[in-house]
This record gives structure tokens, C-alpha cells and sequence, in this order.
């Protein structure tokens, strides 16, 4: 069984695609700020996590096969327009922590 681990689990894509992961016979852990407002995610594991800092992010890769690094630092047009850099910041950070957890769990295996 392939252990797949999704990261902006709480958001409409990754929420969709852990879904779809599930149906397709994949054990998942959901990463996401925080737990899913509207709908318990469907994931087998899931991790309130936040991944601005790398300690987080090697907690949340460990284990698993695959990732989709779906999270991102977002709200609406009024959050988006004021905030371009903080969102620039929040967002190569999640992404920079994912990657660097992801190379150092490879290269320890």
C-alpha cells in the first residue's frame, strides 16, 4: 500500500484529492494549518501542522512513499491584495521546508 502524504488537506483540491487517493487504495496523511472547517478529511492520519518551520515539515514527510505539496498561504482578494510579500514569504517557506524534509528523508533511507 503506497502511504501518501498531502499537505493543504483542509483546501477544496487537497481535500478532493485525498478522496481520490483513498479510493484508489492509498493510506494518507493529511497536513494542514489547521483541521478541516466543513468536512472531516478523509485521510487515515491527519496532522494540524504548521510547516513555515522545518521541524514540522520532517515530522509530516516521514513515512511516506509520496508527496503533494498542495499548502499555501491564502485568503480572500482583501487578505490577498495588502499581503503580496507576507504571502510571498509564508509560501517559499512551506515550500523550501517540504522540499529540503523530503531530500534529507531520502537521503537517510
Amino acid at each position: 500500500m503506497t502511504r501518501t502524504l498531502v499537505t493543504g488537506t483542509g483546501g477544496f483540491i487537497g481535500h478532493h484529492l485525498v478522496a481520490r487517493l483513498k479510493r484508489n487504495g492509498h493510506w494518507v496523511r493529511g497536513a494542514d494549518l489547521r483541521t478541516p472547517e466543513y468536512e472531516p478529511s478523509a485521510a487515515d492520519e491527519f496532522v494540524e501542522a504548521d510547516r513555515r518551520g522545518s521541524a514540522k515539515c520532517l515530522e509530516v514527510t516521514a513515512g511516506v512513499d509520496e508527496i503533494y505539496a498542495l499548502a499555501a498561504d491564502m485568503g480572500g482578494m482583501g487578505f490577498i491584495s495588502a499581503n503580496h510579500a507576507r504571502i510571498l514569504h509564508n509560501n517559499a517557506l512551506i515550500n523550501i521546508h517540504t522540499l529540503a524534509a523530503t531530500v534529507f528523508r531520502n537521503r537517510a533511507q
